[in-house]
């Protein structure tokens, strides 16, 4: 399982065992105040993230940069 959140110290307090940081409550994976092109790639490179997170093993919560 992985999970997303913008408040990341909440899911990892449940213990949810990936957690990827969002950039904002309101925009999880995207930014607004960004050009079109440049919030899809961020969008595209966050998604891609989470789903190479589920590859990874992990013994207790953690928390993986979204770099």
């Amino acid at each position: 399982m992985a999970y997303c959140s913008a408040i990341p110290s909440i899911p990892i307090s449940m213990g949810v065992p990936r957690v990827l940081p969002g950039i904002a409550v309101t925009h999880l994976l995207g930014n607004p105040a960004l050009p079109p092109a440049d919030e899809r790639e961020l969008r595209e490179r966050l998604t891609a993230r989470a789903l190479a997170m589920l590859t990874e093993q992990v013994a207790k919560p953690t928390l993986f940069p979204s770099a």
